[in-house]
């Protein structure tokens, strides 16, 4: 009996550190440099991306401004996370080169969206006229209230290019969620309501 107790005990030790390394290892990101304009990555070669949480349909190859060519990836929340959000990221020469800010308080979606469930469509527009593409992603979210809760519900989400990276336009976007309805939340229903504006 006493031999079994101490097999057990090993076991869940074993388990224990296995998964504490595991985590540790996905999410070994470097020292990041908060800025108005996002994460700005110190050392590129240290981030490590789970290829299983990015969302291959929402990630794309463009060209922006002095960044040049570069993949701008949609990645999803970790597995069994509660209110993670999606995150972005830009990546260059198959390394992290910059992080999107975040728009809830350590990325989560408690506060004002629900549970994430998609990214519906992201689109590389200048919407404020400055001749730099800035980054326009409607993404689903799952309220749970109402009698139609477990409907997603989109919201807009702005970033704007600057010099440095993009700042996320939270004025502009609540301004876009609260006056765009749901079953119009388009790209083209965004571009029109801006540039109207």
């Amino acid at each position: 009996m006493k031999r079994k107790v101490i097999l057990l005990a090993a076991a869940i030790l074993t388990l224990s550190l296995t998964a504490g390394c595991q985590k540790q290892k996905d999410e070994n990101l470097p020292q990041e440099s908060e800025t108005t304009s996002g994460i700005h990555i110190k050392n590129e070669t240290d981030v490590k991306l789970d290829e299983n949480r990015i969302i291959l349909e929402q990630s794309f190859h463009t060209e922006l401004g002095d960044w040049g060519d570069v993949r701008f990836i949609s990645y999803g929340p970790a597995a069994g996370s509660d209110f993670e959000d999606v995150s972005f990221y830009l990546m260059k020469n198959g390394k992290v080169a910059f992080a999107f800010p975040y728009y809830g308080e350590n990325n989560k979606t408690d506060q004002y969206a629900g549970l994430f469930d998609s990214v519906e469509s992201v689109a590389f527009h200048d919407v404020n006229g400055d001749n730099l593409k800035d980054v326009i992603v409607i993404i689903n979210y799952i309220t749970g209230a109402g009698p139609q809760g477990m409907e997603p519900r989109p919201k807009a989400r702005i970033f704007l290019a600057d010099k440095k990276g993009f700042i996320l336009a939270k004025d502009m976007t609540d301004d876009v969620n609260d006056h765009i309805e749901e079953k119009d939340m388009s790209m083209g229903h965004i571009y029109d309501y801006l540039k109207n504006k």
